[in-house]
């Protein structure tokens, strides 16, 4: 993880400065938030609607189940407080990660 962190972590942080977000984040399949850049107390915790995440009923639990329903698209989420975030009011896009036409993955950006 170290390794690929150090590689990528420079470059999702410098969109996140370039495009005003909050923050960037990636999910696995499964719902768990593997990657963030600012790794708030949202990170490695898990979005699935099924699972026990403290935050899947979030925003951006709603933002990883719209990218897992039409991965294709951009999922809009409206402004609501944010947990995570101090409550702070936030809005996430959320779409489909694809690897040779394959779903493998959940990117989402917080406004």
């Amino acid at each position: 993880y170290h390794a690929v962190h150090k590689l990528y972590h420079p470059k999702y942080r410098s969109i996140l400065y370039d495009q005003n977000y909050y923050d960037i984040f990636m999910f696995d399949l499964k719902g768990n938030l593997i990657y963030s850049v600012y790794k708030e107390l949202d990170y490695a915790t898990n979005f699935a609607i099924g699972g026990n995440g403290q935050w899947k009923d979030s925003g951006l639990g709603e933002a990883f189940e719209g990218a897992l329903a039409n991965p294709d698209g951009i999922t809009v989420i409206d402004w609501k407080p944010y947990g995570p975030s101090n409550g702070a009011l936030a809005s996430f896009l959320s779409t489909g990660i694809k690897k040779n036409g394959v779903l493998i993955g959940v990117f989402c950006t917080q406004m």
